[in-house]
This record gives structure tokens, sequence and C-alpha cells, in this order.
């Protein structure tokens, strides 16, 4: 936007000379300042004795979009402690995906991350440990070490894979089924879910061959790790 400019004083004889001088050294003043007040979204404040500082009166940027990774479960329903994953990228094309891809894992629960399509389902918890996801930053918690809020609408798998290995319980017979139980770690074997879980799936009477790779899990409305399958065969 344009700003009318205030035109200088001519005088030729003294002492109207001197002072036209003055004035237009006022005017030159003031109509530097209308150019900088006339642009889009800037100010500018006088400083005590001597110089200005140009602001700008532009709205903040919008929320920002970033990533972040699902580590923990928090009390409340559809709502999971997470770390923010920064920085760019460097994945290649030729490479299968292994995220965080070269990105920066903060290393810290400093999310508190919240999936719109667990909304209204109360205790639930659908989403896997150590799953990514992108999100929308939504402010931060009123927490005594604030978090950020992250957004996200994923609808996860009830059941996902794991990887077993059998650590306690006992074999069937021909009256009882086994009781096999396991510690159950992620599909990439690197974060344990849970130790000594039963298995939740009914087992028939008799002799079990323990699973020792991979099986499927869920979890419960209240956020119990359950193990479904554990890859187990009769004896």
């Amino acid at each position: 936007m344009m700003q009318p400019s205030i035109p200088s004083w001519s005088a030729r004889e003294e002492p109207f000379r001197a002072i036209a001088g003055h004035v237009n050294d006022i005017i030159h003043q003031v109509n530097t300042n209308a150019a900088l007040l006339g642009a889009d979204s800037l100010t500018m404040t006088r400083l005590a004795g001597g110089g200005a500082v140009i602001g700008t009166t532009a709205a903040p940027a919008g929320p920002r979009m970033t990533v972040v990774k699902i580590t923990a479960i928090e009390t409340g329903g559809g709502k999971y402690a997470g770390h923010l994953i920064i920085a760019n990228s460097s994945a290649v094309a030729a490479t299968n995906l292994a995220m965080p891809e070269n990105m920066i894992d903060t290393g810290n629960n400093n999310a508190l991350v919240l999936n719109l399509a667990e909304n209204g389902l109360g205790d639930v918890h659908c989403l896997a440990l150590n799953s990514f996801h992108i999100a929308l930053g939504v402010g931060y918690t009123n927490e005594t070490i604030p978090r950020a809020m992250a957004l996200i609408y994923a609808v996860g798998s009830p059941v996902f894979a794991v990887t077993v290995t059998q650590t306690g319980g006992y074999n069937g017979t021909s009256g009882s089924p086994a009781s096999w139980t396991y510690t159950v770690k992620t599909a990439d074997g690197t974060v344990t879910l849970g130790v000594n879980i039963q298995l939740t799936k009914p087992r028939p009477n008799g002799s079990m061959v323990p699973g020792n790779a991979f099986g499927l899990a869920f979890y419960q409305a209240n956020g119990n790790l359950q193990l479904w399958d554990a890859g187990e065969i009769p004896d």
C-alpha cells in the first residue's frame, strides 16, 4: 500500500532558507517512515536516543507437521507417549524403508500423541508401540515439564506381528493343555512389550512345541498386552 508523501519546502532567502533546511530534514524522515509503515504487516518503533526497530504484524506460522514414534501407552484411551522425530531425512529410493531414515530421534517421551481414530472408544489402545506416524502439532501439555501435543489419525490394526521367546511354563498332557509363557518383543526384536505372557488363544490338551520366532498380539481396552498366537504346534 502506497502512502502519500509530504512535499518539501523551498525558500531562497534567510532566515527562511535555514528554517526550510531543518523542516525538509523532518519531512524526509516522515516520508521515509510512511513508506515503511505502508508496507504490508510492517511496524516501526522509535528508540530513545535515536534509531528505530522494524517489526511485523504478520500472523504467526501455522501448526507444524512432524513425525512421532509411539513408545508407550498413556492412562487415557487413545493417548500415547512418543518421541518427536526431527530434521531432514537422507533416505534413498534404492533401499527398503527403515525409519527414522537418518532423521533424528529425540530419544525421550517428549510428545503426548492423541489418536483421533480412537476418539469416543473409551479405554482403548489400538496402535502398536514403536510405530511411526505423521502428526500435527497442536500445542503443549500443562505438565511440570511440558510436552508437545501431536495429533494423529491412525486406524491401527488391533492385531500386529511380534517376536516371541519361550521363557517359562509347562508342557501339556493328555488331560491338560500346555502353559508355555513368552517374552514378547516388537517384530524387529528391539523393544520388549511383555515378559511371562500367557497365550490368550485357547490351547487343546496335549503336548505342544513352543514357538520361538514370530507371533501375533493385540492390546486390550485397558492397555494390557495379549498374545494371541505364538506359533505353537502340536507335538
